[in-house]
C-alpha cells in the first residue's frame, strides 16, 4: 500500500506502525501452523508406531536351563536385578531392590558376617535341609542392608524384605520370570517365611502369596 504524499510526518509514522503490526502477526500465525502441523506429525508416527518403545521388558526368560540351578546355587541375574532360588520346595524369584534406596545387593554366601547375627539363625531360613543349609543371602553395597535367602531383612536401614516376582515355566520349559507381577510383598517387620513356590515336578505355583 503506497503512502499519502500529504501526509503529515506523524502520519505516515502511524501507516508504517501498522503494516509493521500486521507483518509481525502474519508471522506468528505462520509460526503457530508449523508447531501444529509438526505437533501433529508426531502424534501420528505415534499411532503408526504404537509398540515403540525404549523401555527394557518387564517379562523374560532365563537362558539357563531350571536343572542347573540347585540348592544352595541360585542364578543371579544382576542386569535384571533378578535372582532365582531354588530350595527343598522350588522355585522362587527375588526383586533385587533394596528397600532402603533402591540399590541392587549382591549375593554372598556369609550374609550374617560382621552383624553380630549368628550363622544359623540365616540358615534356617528357606526350606532346607540340614545338609543344605549355610549362611547366605544378599548385602546391599550401598549402605549395608543384609537380606536372608528368603529376602527378609535383618540388619541395616532396610525397612522391610525384598519383594519376590513370579516365575513360571514357558511353553520351551525354560523359566520366565515377570518382574510386573508381584507374588509376595512384606511390609516392614513383617519376618514370616513366605510359602510360595514353583513346583518342578508338577510345573505350576502353589498360590500361597502373601498380603
Amino acid at each position: 500500500m503506497g503512502l499519502n504524499p500529504y501526509d503529515t510526518p506523524r502520519g505516515r509514522l502511524h501507516r508504517l506502525a501498522d503494516i509493521s503490526r500486521r507483518q509481525f502477526l502474519l508471522f506468528m500465525g505462520i509460526l503457530a501452523a508449523l508447531a501444529a502441523s509438526l505437533f501433529g506429525g508426531i502424534k501420528t508416527l505415534g499411532f503408526l508406531f504404537p509398540n515403540a518403545n525404549l523401555e527394557e521388558p518387564l517379562a523374560f526368560t532365563v537362558d539357563v536351563e531350571p536343572d542347573a540351578i540347585t540348592v544352595g546355587n541360585p542364578l543371579q541375574i544382576t542386569e535384571k536385578r533378578v535372582s532365582i532360588i531354588r530350595d527343598d520346595s522350588g522355585y522362587y524369584a527375588v526383586y533385587l531392590v533394596c528397600t532402603h534406596l533402591g540399590c541392587t545387593p549382591n549375593y554372598v554366601t556369609n550374609v550374617t558376617n560382621g552383624t553380630g547375627v549368628a550363622d544359623d539363625v540365616a540358615k534356617e531360613r528357606g526350606a532346607r535341609q540340614a545338609a543344605e543349609q549355610i549362611p547366605n543371602g544378599w548385602a546391599c553395597p550401598c549402605h549395608g542392608s543384609r537380606y536372608y535367602i528368603d529376602s527378609t531383612n535383618f540388619y541395616g536401614p532396610a525397612p522391610r524384605p525384598m519383594d519376590w516376582v513370579d516365575v513360571q515355566y514357558s511353553p520351551s520349559g525354560k523359566l520366565a520370570v515377570d518382574r510386573g507381577k508381584l507374588v509376595v510383598q512384606r511390609g516392614a517387620g513383617v519376618t514370616t517365611k513366605p510359602e510360595w513356590r514353583l513346583d518342578p515336578k508338577t510345573k505350576k505355583d502353589n498360590g500361597k502369596t502373601l498380603p
